[in-house]
Order: structure tokens, then C-alpha cells, then sequence
């Protein structure tokens, strides 16, 4: 697409990374900015002067389309216990708010939409409505104001702030699942022998039945377009990606924080896994290899 005279590529990164948050997949999440781009060329000069910062419109274009996308049906507010839920400080990376952004008085529940919170998202993609996801990746990772959301999910700002912390409160239930660093140190361990073994059988053995990969190329390769739910899969695939040339060595690391997986060629990171484990199973992996997102693996 032509980006137009008012250089609409310039906003591309953040919108491509909120419907990341918002829908299953990166092409589905290219595909909606591609929408929310020739929507915003449809609007008269006139319309476009009229609705506030163009920041502000093309993210409220961008939220209707992601909820278009997924189905959305408004349906009844769920139940959220009245306890406060423990908020995550924003890194400073953290996008600045607009002129929507979070006022004083609205809690500071910001995160950062890093990889492992993304993978994370994904593994509740079913639990969480629509409009739960849209107003958590909105207030939260990108600090746009429940007024501001209101707008885009067609409920009161009191609604879409219950919205958020519906789905901050199953993001934060599904983290508690995860075994303590110990275990998960014990059970990447076991995988990476079983995967430098090259045993597809034993590698089945550490996954859980419902266990979810997502493989993340950049787009360099047709590999994997969407999450894989099949356990028996998804081993063959470790064993495969490991085995991709004679030259790859793979060693444990630290990977957001917890022990993962990091592949070399020639002395350079090719790819990174990361898992999350839970009742002594693993029940998610994000398999990095987009060189993009590996850069900073190889400017140390």
C-alpha cells in the first residue's frame, strides 16, 4: 500500500504491535493495519481535521476492526471480584500515552508487550471476549484512557475499566500456574537433552497435551503461520528446527527472565525458544527466528 502524503508508514510499528495484542496472529494483525490505512484514506480531508490527533483515530480505527475481525458481539459485563488486582509496573519502553493517555487518578496496571507477554495473550485468547482483549492491550500495554476506549466498545468508561481487569485478572491466574523457577530450570533442561538427542518420543513425554507453539519468522519463512495445538506436532517440530543444519549448536539461557533456548550457527543467534511450565508440563512455547527480533542476541 502507498503510505500517502502524510507518511502513514510513520505510525505502522505501534499499530502493527497493538493488534498483535489483539489478534491471534502477525498476519492477521498486518491485515488489519492494511484495513485501518485504507479506511483513514477514505476520510475526507475535512473528516480527518475533525476527529482529534490522527494518533488517536487511526489506533479507535484499528480497535474496530480487530473486534470486526475476531466476531465481536457485545454481551453482558463479566463479574470481577471487587479486590484490587496487583498492577505491573511499565517499562520505560512502555509506549507514551496520546492525548487519550491514563490520567492521575486511573491505576498505573501497565505492561510491556514484550514476547512472552504476547505468547501469554495467546494462550488465553479463548477465555478472553473481544472487548476484554481490546481494552487490556489498550489501557494497559499503550495507556490510551477507558474513556477513550468507551468510544471504541460501545460501553461507559466505568465498563471498559471492568473490561481491562477481567482480562488482567486471567492473564495473572494463568501466570500463577507456572511452576517455580526451580522446576521450569529441571524441565527446559530435560527438553534440550531430548532435543539434541533428537528424541521425538522423549520430547512429547515434557509436553502437555494442550500445549500451544507459535513460531515467529518475521516473515522470512513459510513456517508455522499460526499456533500449533497438536502435542505431537509440535515435538517434531523442536526436533526439526534443531536439525536444520549440521552447524547449529543449541545451549540453555535465559529467556525473558527464565531459563529457554538459544540456537547458533557460526557463532550467531539463529533462534530463541522460550516456554512456560506448568504442572511439571510445558504448556506454551515461542519460537523466535525473525533475525529482526534477534538482533540485540547479537550485538552483545
Amino acid at each position: 500500500m502507498t503510505p500517502g502524503s502524510d507518511d502513514l508508514f510513520s505510525d505502522r510499528g505501534r499499530l502493527v504491535d497493538i493488534a498483535r495484542g489483539i489478534l491471534a496472529t502477525p498476519a492477521e494483525a498486518e491485515r488489519a493495519v492494511d484495513l485501518t490505512f485504507a479506511r483513514w484514506l477514505e476520510l475526507s480531508p475535512e473528516e480527518r481535521a475533525s476527529t482529534g490527533s490522527r494518533r488517536d483515530r487511526l489506533t479507535e480505527i484499528l480497535a474496530r476492526i480487530c473486534l470486526d475481525l475476531l466476531g465481536h458481539t457485545p454481551g453482558p459485563l463479566p463479574v470481577v471480584s471487587s479486590a484490587p488486582a496487583s498492577s505491573s509496573k511499565a517499562s520505560p519502553s512502555t509506549a507514551s500515552a496520546s492525548s487519550k493517555a491514563s490520567s492521575p487518578s486511573e491505576p498505573a496496571d501497565r505492561v510491556t508487550l514484550d514476547d512472552s507477554m504476547y505468547m501469554l495473550l495467546l494462550v488465553v485468547l479463548d477465555s478472553l471476549r473481544p472487548e476484554e482483549r481490546v481494552a487490556f492491550i489498550l489501557h494497559d500495554v499503550f495507556g490510551v484512557a477507558y474513556r477513550g476506549i468507551a468510544d471504541v466498545v460501545g460501553r461507559s468508561p466505568d465498563e471498559a475499566r471492568e473490561l481491562a481487569r477481567s482480562a488482567r485478572r486471567q492473564i495473572q491466574q494463568q501466570r500463577l500456574q507456572e511452576s517455580p523457577p526451580d522446576r521450569h530450570r529441571t524441565v527446559v533442561l530435560d527438553l534440550l537433552s531430548a532435543v539434541e538427542a533428537k528424541n521425538v518420543g522423549r520430547v512429547r513425554e515434557l509436553l502437555h497435551d494442550d500445549v500451544i507453539a507459535l513460531v515467529d519468522t518475521g516473515g522470512t519463512a513459510d513456517v508455522a503461520p499460526a499456533p500449533i495445538g497438536d502435542a505431537e506436532r509440535v515435538a517434531r517440530l523442536l526436533v526439526a528446527l534443531a536439525g536444520l543444519s549440521p552447524a547449529v549448536t543449541v545451549t540453555a539461557q535465559p529467556v525473558n527472565d527464565r531459563l529457554g533456548i538459544v540456537a547458533r550457527r557460526d557463532g550467531r543467534v539463529v533462534g530463541v525458544v522460550s516456554v512456560s511450565v506448568a504442572a511439571d508440563a510445558i504448556r506454551d512455547i515461542w519460537i523466535v527466528l525473525a533475525p529482526d527480533k534477534l538482533r540485540r542476541w547479537n550485538d552483545v
